[in-house]
């Protein structure tokens, strides 16, 4: 029996899969970021290396049976200069395994649309895209810094809207509606202006309390709110935007097939709604992820070993739940 290691790191946490040639999980560990800038070089060797001994320790494992793996990072290719030094502190976490290195959009593309050339939409807090066509030709678009105005679509990106949008209907720049009472209720504050010391001063821009307003536009979404519904079908269109803009840099045959992951997808059909009628006016089909992204790290390093992705092994893959 052959196993592989898949590792999904991301800025808040990192899993740890190994699995086997079939596609069972064998076992599983979470650590901290693997995000460089967080961490440090030095606390990514260290990351890689505990997660691979909690992995194979819980498997009944070492080091010597595992086949291949895959290190999806985030950060991993922002910046070109740090990509040899991230790669190194990997294979140093790693020793003794084959190990490639990519970017965590990587592997969350392997385990939506698993073994299958096609466009995956990242949406969580912030947000980006990345495909690859049949010949293994790739992109990645968005995940500009939400300082820069980036992460269009994002948690991040509702909720500063939502901010946007109190501070014009505060002003009598656009009429009042339940959004204002609503925002104003999320941050606890008695009168309009407690935003600024709310958000400013006291949450300091902080970009996971500005996301976590999002879930909010939700509600007011289903109370007909024209805002709440404005905010949301805007972040669907440009979350398809990045997935047209994937397929401006990489060329596929036939119909493209574009997949999701991320929290702003668990809106449902809010969201899933447009993003479907948008993708499919440009020609492109919106097909559910089969996987968790965790599940396409281990297919990813599977493929490393010439593994053909077969629909029994992605079945086998799909028993196990993060």
């Amino acid at each position: 029996m052959k196993y592989y290691l898949g590792i999904d790191g991301g800025g808040t946490k990192t899993r740890f899969l190994i699995g086997n040639e079939s596609g069972k999980i064998e076992s599983e560990y979470t650590g901290g970021s693997s995000h460089y800038l967080q961490c440090g070089l030095d606390g990514l060797t260290g990351l890689m290396r505990t997660g691979a001994d909690m992995a194979c320790d819980k498997a009944g494992l070492t080091r010597s049976d595992i086949t291949c793996a895959f290190a999806g990072c985030a950060g991993y290719g922002d910046t070109e200069a740090d990509r040899i030094p991230i790669e190194n502190a990997i294979a140093s976490g790693l020793e003794g395994i084959r190990v490639r290195a990519g970017n965590d959009c990587e592997n969350a593309l392997a385990g939506a649309l698993p073994g299958r050339p096609g466009i995956n939409v990242i949406a969580g807090t912030g947000a980006i895209a990345f495909g690859m066509n049949e010949g293994g030709d790739s992109a990645r678009v968005g995940g500009w810094h939400h300082h820069l105005g980036g992460d269009e679509g994002s948690a991040y990106w509702i909720g500063w809207s939502m901010l946007k949008e109190f501070e014009r209907q505060s002003d009598g720049r656009n009429d009042r509606t339940l959004l204002y009472d609503a925002v104003k209720k999320a941050l606890d504050i008695n009168t309009d202006d407690e935003m600024i010391t709310r958000v400013v001063e006291e949450w300091d821009l902080d970009r996971t309390r500005i996301a976590g307003l999002a879930p909010l536009c939700a509600d007011l979404y289903d109370q007909n709110d024209p805002y709440g519904k404005k905010i949301t079908e805007s972040a669907a269109a440009e979350l398809a935007d990045l997935a047209i803009a994937v397929r401006k840099h990489v060329r596929f045959d036939g119909t493209v097939m574009v997949s999701s992951t991320g929290g702003i997808f668990s809106m449902g059909e809010r969201i899933l709604s447009p993003f479907r009628s948008i993708l499919k006016a440009n020609g492109m089909e919106y097909i559910s992820p089969a996987l968790p992204p965790s599940c396409g790290s281990v297919i990813l390093a599977m493929q490393m070993d010439g593994v053909r992705i077969s629909g029994a092994l992605v079945k086998e893959m799909s028993n196990y739940k993060e």
